[in-house]
């Protein structure tokens, strides 16, 4: 299977940084592609990243929705060269065999979709208003886990590419669409291979982390 790995990222250079090296350094040989997204003027990170390996494109894009951002990720290579599409977010810690264990659990499964199954992971901004939702649940209307990262091939990315419908966060969006099309759905078994900041968007997550 050929993998593109893709990651939108807004104004966390350093963690970004940290990212873009783990997947550098996967056993599994991928191609990475990150859509650094600003609001007013154009940030640019070449002088964080021109050390790192060469699998590797940055493309610069206004921020918008997260399915914006992230569609300007794939789009941003040609992905009907790639059989596998693994989302990276930027403030988590991957380690090395990562992308090799979500390869082999689409290999097992012949899934089209692979989600990671997180029991004890709560959102650090719902606690805060006062919720405790369970990041690793699954809501009655999908058969989708909610992700931290989900994983798909060319026909599920076929059914998401063109969502304009923005009525709430793109991991939602996807699951949805999925569903309602009957996609198989595998959950990946590597919760060791990853480790997960409190899931924060950027206004979860503490200023030094941004910086």
């Amino acid at each position: 299977m050929k993998v593109l790995c893709f990651t939108t990222s807004y104004n966390r250079p350093k963690m970004l940084r940290s990212c873009i090296q783990d997947i550098a350094n996967q056993t599994y040989s991928v191609h990475h592609v990150v859509n650094v997204a600003f609001d007013t003027e154009k940030q640019d990170y070449t002088s964080i990243i021109e050390d790192i390996g060469s699998n590797l494109t940055v493309v610069y894009n206004k921020n918008v929705h997260q399915q914006v951002n992230h569609m300007n990720a794939i789009k941003a290579v040609n992905y009907k060269d790639y059989d596998l599409f693994v989302k990276i977010d930027d403030d988590d810690i991957y380690k090395s065999d990562y992308v090799e264990n979500i390869v082999q659990c689409f290999e097992e499964t012949k899934a089209d979709v692979t989600s990671s199954f997180i029991a004890d992971q709560l959102n650090g901004h719902t606690i805060y208003r006062g919720r405790y939702d369970n990041l690793g649940n699954k809501p009655e209307h999908t058969n989708f886990h909610m992700p931290m990262t989900f994983a798909f091939n060319r026909k599920a990315l076929d059914l998401i590419i063109g969502l304009t419908d923005f009525y709430h966060y793109e991991d939602m969006m996807w699951r949805d669409e999925w569903t309602k099309a009957g996609l198989i759905h595998s959950t990946a078994l590597n919760h060791e291979s990853v480790i997960w900041y409190i899931h924060g968007k950027n206004i979860s997550t503490a200023n030094f982390l941004r910086s």
